[in-house]
């Protein structure tokens, strides 16, 4: 029994150190960023997209987007959620009408869109290793079936 007892503790202090040690740490992510237009992988791209990652408190995000087209429009969207997975809505977007969110690391973020209950794309904002840019990768359907993948290079607006 005392064998017994002694393999618990020490698999419990084994589990308490194998914890993460970044709870309640920031997720790099946050910040502002700029989107590399001249790499985007579309035939109209914007003249600028700015993204702004923030904590809001209680475990929530925001993300703001502002989009300016070549004509010179200014498209403002974006909202708070929680990392959690429930549907929020997104209004703004021509893209998308609700969203849900999910964060697997302080490094990467997850969404999940739909508009006018129909799904649109998934997206996933991965850190690089030396924290400077991020890549987007953009899963959506061409017609509505065929997947297709594309990506954006994201770099830190305030490097430092």
């Amino acid at each position: 029994m005392r064998l017994r007892s002694v393999s618990v503790s020490f698999f419990l202090t084994l589990l308490i150190v194998a914890l993460p040690s970044s709870a309640g740490e920031k997720s790099p992510l946050l910040g502002k960023w700029i989107v590399d237009v001249t790499r985007l992988e579309q035939t109209d791209p914007p003249a600028s997209v700015t993204l702004v990652f923030a904590e809001v408190g209680g475990g929530s995000y925001s993300l703001a987007f502002d989009i300016v087209t070549r004509d010179g429009k200014t498209i403002h969207t974006g909202g708070a959620f929680k990392p959690d997975a429930s549907l929020i809505s997104a209004p703004g977007s021509e893209e998308l009408d609700v969203a849900t969110f999910s964060m697997p690391n302080r490094t990467t973020l997850v969404m999940g869109a739909a508009l006018h209950d129909h799904p649109t794309h998934t997206r996933v904002w991965t850190l690089s290793d030396d924290g400077t840019y991020m890549t987007e990768t953009i899963v959506g359907h061409i017609d509505g079936k065929t997947p297709h993948i594309r990506t954006a290079i994201w770099k830190r607006a305030n490097p430092g």
